[in-house]
């Protein structure tokens, strides 16, 4: 490596004025830069910084784009989510009246009342009976899925016959579990705070001052007659001896505004294990049994008091109706088809006929979207 050596002051022979010494300096300064860190450009080993950094900039800014797609497919997913309960919204809402009418017209073609000899094979066209089958309409298109059956096919609840109904509800539970006849008399108790008019607490009853402390500021109890039947959960144990069916719905008593005359036998089509050991106070094996047998006809077309025992259908129509009542409680499960999202609609209603004055309206006991 060549070695340089600064000019001395006494000693050069160049120049010996300051301006001519370092301009000396200058230049040799640049030589040995020149020759030890050449300026022209960056070492072998730093090739490519640069690529690096346009790749990370480039990574990033993919991550960006593809945050943005799918966010925006989630959002379309969202909106698609809605649109698609909307519009099966409104075909439950078309659906609902073609089966009205449909109920209405075969009601006047038929007038069929009697359903445990019904049999389907007798007819050619389609039958609308409320039977709890799982039917099919095609609705412009779209294959709507709906059940039909008995709008009165419940239990009576009156704060007159409240007592009744627990009796029959619970009957064969209550004399063998001392809990639950505890259970069912402060039940009544409490059922009597909630409709009578006055404040007075009966023995483990609940008023105002109870119910505030369950919940602040709690309007309750009504300390009127009941307006809706779901009002009976408001009372606490109400559930437990009014159970929910497979849609949540209260179903095992009667719509409050269903009249006098309709209040007769629960519905057999609409029975559960509970009402058939409890109510019926069958043995569980013929409650399975009788289960198991409404559960075929609702799937095949049969006759159905063929299929059960002569006994067991006897003591059947002593707890149950197996009737057509004319009141009717449509269920529609499904209008979107497919796998889209869907809405169910219950409507309950007397069989409105398929004649009147004009602007004629139907009265509906029940109506609910959920």
């Amino acid at each position: 490596m060549k070695k340089y050596q600064i000019p001395n002051w006494k000693n050069n022979t160049v120049s010996k004025n300051a301006t001519a010494y370092f301009s000396n300096i200058k230049a040799l300064f640049f030589e040995m830069t020149q020759k030890v860190m050449p300026i022209k450009g960056l070492g072998k080993n730093e090739d490519g910084v640069a690529l690096i950094a346009v790749l990370a900039l480039l990574s990033s800014v993919s991550l960006l784009v593809m945050s943005m797609v799918v966010y925006s497919q989630l959002s379309t997913y969202g909106i698609r989510n809605d649109t698609d309960a909307l519009r099966s919204r409104y075909v439950a809402e078309g659906a609902m009246n073609r089966i009205i009418f449909l109920l209405a017209a075969d009601n006047n073609e038929y007038r069929t009342t009697s359903l445990e000899n019904f049999d389907y094979s007798e007819y050619e066209e389609e039958r609308f009976i409320p039977d709890g089958r799982l039917r099919e309409l095609d609705y412009y298109g779209t294959m709507v899925k709906y059940r039909i059956e008995n709008g009165a096919g419940g239990i009576s609840i009156t704060p007159n016959n409240i007592n009744t109904a627990l009796n029959n509800l619970t009957r064969v539970r209550q004399s063998n579990e001392e809990d639950l006849s505890e259970a069912a008399t402060i039940f009544r108790t409490r059922f009597s705070d909630y409709v009578d008019s006055n404040d007075l607490v009966g023995e483990d009853g609940m008023e105002n001052e109870e119910y505030s402390e369950a919940e602040e500021n709690s309007p309750l109890p009504r300390n009127n007659t009941l307006q809706f039947r779901e009002e009976l959960y408001y009372i606490p144990d109400g559930i437990k001896f009014f159970p929910l069916d497979r849609n949540g719905r209260m179903t095992l008593i009667n719509p409050l505004t269903i009249s006098s005359n309709r209040r007769s036998k629960p519905d057999l089509f609409q029975a559960n294990f509970a009402l058939l050991t409890n109510y019926a106070n069958l043995s569980n094996e013929d409650a399975l049994e009788t289960l198991k047998t409404i559960k075929s006809y609702k799937q095949e077309s049969f006759i159905l008091s063929e299929e059960f025992d002569p006994l067991l259908l006897q003591n059947l129509r002593n707890y149950f109706s197996i009737t057509n009542s004319g009141c009717y409680r449509v269920t529609i499960e499904n209008a979107a088809g497919g796998n889209a999202g869907s809405v169910r609609m219950d409507a309950t209603f007397n069989n409105p006929g398929i004649t009147g004055s004009e602007g004629k309206t139907i009265t509906f006991l029940d109506w609910l979207i959920y």
